[in-house]
């Protein structure tokens, strides 16, 4: 459920969101992503940097209720 709602905020799930005021992109809105990466390899990469960031989903979007991006 964590992961729905961050994501959700993030992007609401469009994988050609692009984050004006950044170069964040995608589903995860990773900074730098190349805008033709595949939806699947950025859900992917996404939980790989919650993974070795926040550890879980739950702390990534309790980071990001403090702060306003994770």
């Amino acid at each position: 459920k964590a992961l729905l709602t961050l994501w959700t905020k993030e992007s609401r799930w469009d994988y050609t969101a692009r984050n004006p005021k950044s170069t964040a992109f995608g589903i995860p809105q990773i900074l730098r992503m190349p805008h033709n990466t595949p939806m699947v390899r950025q859900i992917d990469l996404g939980l790989k940097y919650i993974q070795s960031r926040y550890g879980t989903p739950s702390r990534a979007l309790a980071f990001h209720n403090r702060n306003g991006w994770y």
